[in-house]
């Protein structure tokens, strides 16, 4: 099981790079028009157009956008180095994901948490071999049997056979003086079968109650998958509009700034919605497998 749990996380790690490169993407190009909005408002400026306050704003805009840049790109950093740790390899390396962030599809249907899953199954043989002990606990207040037999011969000259015998016999014992002994003995197997069996009920259920969980995590992942869509796209057709009010000179400078950051918010919420949705199918997986 804890090799399947070090798959899961691995998983998770990479989805994890994998969106560290999708907020560097968005912020890189929320920078590049930043910087382009900048010029305009320049240029706008120096033509009398905008007044100094409304450069300031859009040059502290350029700046927020570093900084989140900044960040996105030391969270690569911080996803590569996990990635290493997990793979015991050298935490200097910067890796690159093979592929982009996308929608995982999983299916569901017929999935339950089996009783066959490896850490369960363990619990499962050792509350067996608790059992056990307890039964041979309690045969050992059962008298100890000898048994034995002979088989003879009788005869006055030798190997002839004649004459035989058969002797047979049977010894019971039992040593009264363990008796107490051995009672606490079985009383301690039986407390500690009892408790291996409680031990897995609760963890066969606790497994179910995360199962249950994981797939409302899902449902409710993919629902707001559908409405961050939704949003991107009207968030990127205001800015468009806005955008070219604002090289008119017909949108204000505030309204022009807070569709920029809108959209890229409502770019990162995206992608980290597709990670939600797929992380949750992925503990799904992890749970079911």
């Amino acid at each position: 099981r804890t090799s399947d749990y070090l798959e899961f996380e691995v998983d998770k790690a990479y989805m994890q790079l994998q969106l560290a490169y999708n907020a560097v993407d968005v912020l890189e190009k929320a920078l590049e028009a930043a910087n382009a909005n900048k010029k305009i408002a320049d240029n706008s400026f120096n033509q009398g157009y905008l007044q100094r306050s409304d450069v300031l704003a859009v040059e502290v805009r350029v700046t927020e956008v570093q900084n989140q840049l900044q960040t996105a790109k030391s969270n690569v950093k911080n996803a590569s180095n996990y990635l290493s740790f997990l793979m015991n390899q050298s935490q200097d390396v910067i890796y690159m994901p093979s592929d982009e962030l996308s929608i995982a599809r999983f299916e569901l249907e017929n999935k339950t948490v089996s009783e066959d899953r490896s850490d369960i199954k363990a619990m499962q043989l050792a509350s067996d071999a608790y059992k056990n002990m307890h039964k041979a606990d309690k045969m050992a207040f059962l008298p100890r049997l000898n048994a034995f037999g002979s088989y003879e011969l009788y005869d006055d000259k030798v190997f002839q056979g004649d004459a035989n015998g058969y002797l047979f016999g049977a010894e019971l014992s039992w040593n009264i003086l363990e008796g107490s002994k051995r009672f606490g003995k079985a009383q301690k197997s039986k407390a500690e079968f009892e408790k291996s069996r409680l031990e897995l009920d609760q963890y066969v259920s606790q497994s179910n109650l995360e199962f249950n969980k994981a797939k409302r995590q899902l449902m409710d992942a993919e629902n707001k998958l559908k409405l961050t869509e939704l949003a991107l796209q009207q968030s990127e057709e205001s800015l468009r509009i806005r955008t070219n009010r604002f090289r008119e000179g017909l949108e204000k400078t505030s309204d022009l700034l807070m569709s920029e950051t809108q959209f890229a918010q409502k770019q990162l919420e995206y992608y980290q919605t597709i990670f939600e949705y797929n992380y949750a199918q992925s503990y799904l997986n992890f749970l079911t497998k």
